[in-house]
């Protein structure tokens, strides 16, 4: 059973700062149960090592911080390999500076990265390895999380009696689960959310542009010290609202139309999502009140069938869709996700993003998200902003 709308019981109780007074988000203590969760995945797919170079499995296993860059880029870094037992290595532009940050960590683990795109340069980043772990690399069991074409070709060159596995799948398994520190990461991330979407209801009027809705959005995230955004941030309106549009432009919004806000924060590695419709400059009129209302209800029956011990497939069928929503957590975007294909099931701690679109051609589209983590009974739906037209 879900529960929604404001619960001061399950509200995050403290601001985004660190303080003396009160224990808030015990991050190193969040370090070490991540690190623990990734070397129990290690161990149950056999690995020696796992060669990370998606960030969000870097950070998450050592806590690594880099810029985030609108393009899949594997070099750069950071790259982390981590070893079933010891300490790991660290490839990331600016080491000298990376080293001084993350004090739990001797300054010689930390290497300029290579660019893993290269032939030449894999093959450096190999000898890295051997330089930094011994021969035990050259016969062991290598979990990889991405490869790129030159990986492919480099590695099974230089380390022909090493075996080559799927990395991704433990790190998956390992973050799966969110732990109550990353929770209330998870939370924080939605309240800075939730700052934004107020900021650019604040300006909703006829004469805004789309892209200025997105500029209010982002300042405030800003200003609570947000690292990056979930993206782009969607923002459409008026005919764009269906079919509906997943990126903002400078549309000027026009008054009585249908606009679509879909904010998400990343609040120390973590991130919200969630997204609601508006009316700009005047009340719904009758269509539209019938299309927010089918939107909200839509959107009540998918959050009312997530539960754990199930598959979520099973919930799919059970709610007579395709798609329930995504899984979220220190990747914007991570498997399991709630679709009709996905087999895994469900369990408590296990945090997604629910979404629906509901239509109709003559009006427009409404896109509707919220945040839940599942529970022991259900699911706790942590979105506390309201339904405009049926909540608020």
């Amino acid at each position: 059973m879900a529960t929604t709308g404001f619960n001061p019981s399950q509200a995050i109780s403290f601001g985004p700062m660190q303080v003396d007074w009160e224990t808030r988000i015990d991050f190193e203590k969040m370090r070490r149960e991540r690190m623990q969760r990734a070397r129990d995945a290690m161990a149950s797919h056999d690995l020696d090592y796992l060669l990370l170079f998606r960030v969000e499995n870097a950070r998450y296993v050592t806590g690594i911080k880099r810029l985030y860059w609108p393009t899949i880029r594997l070099g750069g870094g950071p790259v982390v390999v981590l070893p079933r037992e010891g300490l790991p290595g660290i490839w990331i532009t600016d080491p000298d500076f990376a080293s001084r940050t993350l004090s739990w960590y001797p300054r010689d683990r930390f290497r300029q990265p290579h660019e893993l795109e290269v032939e030449e340069e894999v093959a450096d980043f190999v000898d890295d390895l051997l330089e930094m772990f011994g021969k035990s690399v050259e016969k062991a069991r290598i979990g990889v999380d991405i490869w790129s074409p030159a990986m492919h070709t480099v590695f099974p060159g230089k380390l022909p009696n090493a075996k080559f596995l799927d990395g991704y799948k433990p790190m998956i398994q390992a973050q799966m689960i969110k732990t109550p520190e990353e929770q209330l990461c998870m939370k924080m991330a939605y309240v800075i959310s939730e700052a934004g979407m107020q900021a650019a209801i604040d300006i909703l009027r006829p004469g805004v542009r789309e892209c200025e809705l997105v500029g209010a959005c982002f300042n405030r995230f800003w200003q609570f010290g947000a690292e990056t955004t979930q993206c782009s941030q969607a923002v459409s309106s008026g005919p764009g609202t269906w079919p509906y549009r997943r990126f903002h432009t400078d549309r000027i919004v026009q008054m009585g139309e249908l606009v679509n806000l879909d904010f998400g924060a990343c609040f120390n590695g973590y991130f919200g999502d969630f997204g609601r419709a508006f009316i700009c400059g005047k009340k719904p009129s009758p269509g539209q009140a019938s299309l927010l209302r089918r939107a909200y209800d839509m959107q009540m029956g998918g959050l009312a069938v997530i539960r754990p011990g199930m598959t979520a497939a099973q919930l799919c069928k059970e709610a007579g869709r395709k798609h329930l929503g995504h899984g979220i957590g220190i990747a914007a975007f991570q498997p399991p996700h709630l679709e009709m294909d996905d087999k895994l099931v469900l369990q408590p701690g296990m945090i997604f993003a629910v979404d629906c679109i509901a239509a109709d051609p003559e009006i427009g589209g409404i896109h509707t998200e919220d945040q839940i983590i599942v529970t022991e009974n259900g699911c706790e739906v942590y979105t506390t902003y309201p339904y405009t037209g049926v909540t608020d």
